[in-house]
């Protein structure tokens, strides 16, 4: 078994299906019931200007080329600047495998996105985690961090806005800072964007244009629906170039692409985000309020501006591999420990509010609060013991 093998077994297998008796607050998935509302066009019969009759057959590895042009004009940069993948997943991988060699080291916040630290990881990257308040990064530790890298630091990684799992929006003066210290370092900045267009308390958030020292990634997941599987990268062209020549897939499908162009020059997507925008803020605002009743977390949790998660510390007396496992057990709620996101994680779990309607949402949080009462009370009856 080879050494990426082994990496990947530390972190499982992503697995989101669940049994009609789980409560699963563990993946930040999209709520299934948003899918019907956005009107899906047929990409073999939808006027997009593309081919019809090319659309079965293999593009280049750029992707579809009308695509990568509307998503150009979306962002203000040339078609040269964009290259689609299957989701941003890929997107990372591909960057992982253009930029970083075993040893080198990836800088990210602490806490961070665990399938990010999965990919770096898995690359071989050794990956350091700095600590991060509400308004970003710590830029004295940062500068920390590089100096001890002593320059096998390649790449940062961040989700401004909004970050997971904490649902912060990272400033745009910060993120200003954190760029030009990551320029003097010879450190690319790659932003993963994926939630950038779902803010829950304003307009949408000022982040920093791809372009020289900065990459950024995007996707149609959160938007739209995940099994879309089209992402995309936007960066320098040579950049862009690399990427596609790390390709070694059929690329993105120009059927599932053409269908992703329709939903751009349509009315309909924005429309949609729209609505999205009001449906995860009330699925938002409905956990807060049962957070607030809740006896296992700390009720000095941030209320997330954007994301799909809240990151919250768990009451004194137990920690959250204990309560994962308690709760699993005893009800079959599934919660990911919080130190799988980073070192600060270990009395900390995230909890997903986007996938789940509010019912379970108020059964899940119930019996968390159950399987905590369970455990102190055990815990209390072994000290007398």
């Amino acid at each position: 078994m080879s050494m990426r093998s082994r990496t990947s077994l530390s972190y499982g297998v992503f697995d989101h299906t669940s049994g009609k008796d789980t409560v699963n607050f563990a993946y930040g998935l999209p709520d299934p019931l948003t899918f019907a509302r956005l009107q899906w066009p047929d990409p073999l019969t939808v006027e997009t200007g593309v081919s019809i009759s090319d659309l079965p057959q293999y593009t280049d590895a750029h992707g579809l080329p009308e695509l990568r042009g509307q998503l150009g004009q979306r962002y203000r940069m040339a078609r040269g600047n964009v290259i689609l993948t299957n989701g941003a997943s890929q997107a990372l991988q591909l960057l992982a495998d253009a930029f970083i060699d075993p040893g080198d080291v990836v800088l990210t916040e602490d806490p961070s996105y665990l399938g990010a630290l999965r990919i770096f990881s898995i690359a071989g990257a050794t990956v350091v985690q700095v600590g991060a308040d509400s308004l970003g990064v710590d830029l004295d530790l940062l500068e920390q961090a590089l100096l001890h890298a002593k320059g096998r630091a390649k790449l940062y990684y961040t989700t401004p806005a909004f970050h997971n799992p904490t649902g912060r929006y990272f400033a745009h003066r910060h993120m200003v800072e954190v760029e030009a210290l990551l320029s003097r370092n010879g450190v690319r900045l790659v932003q993963d964007l994926v939630y950038s267009e779902l803010p829950y308390d304003g307009a949408s958030p000022e982040v920093l244009q791809a372009g020289g020292n900065i990459i950024n990634v995007h996707s149609f997941s959160k938007i739209s629906g995940p099994g879309l599987r089209v992402g995309w990268v936007l960066a320098e062209p040579e950049i862009v170039d690399r990427l596609a020549h790390l390709k070694c897939d059929g690329g993105v499908s120009p059927i599932v692409s053409n269908m992703a162009l329709a939903l751009l020059q349509s009315s309909s997507l924005d429309a949609h985000v729209e609505h999205l925008r009001t449906h995860y803020r009330s699925k938002r605002d409905a956990m807060h309020r049962l957070l607030q009743a809740c006896r296992f977390c700390k009720p000095d949790y941030e209320i997330p501006s954007g994301g799909f998660s809240f990151w919250v510390s768990l009451a004194e007396g137990i920690d959250s591999a204990e309560l994962v496992r308690e709760v699993r057990r005893k009800h079959n709620v599934k919660l990911v420990e919080g130190k799988h996101h980073g070192p600060c994680g270990a009395a900390r779990v995230r909890l997903s509010f986007s996938y789940l309607q509010p019912r379970l949402i108020e059964r899940g949080l119930a019996q968390i609060d159950d399987a905590h009462a369970s455990l102190l009370t055990s815990t209390r009856f072994k000290l007398r013991g």
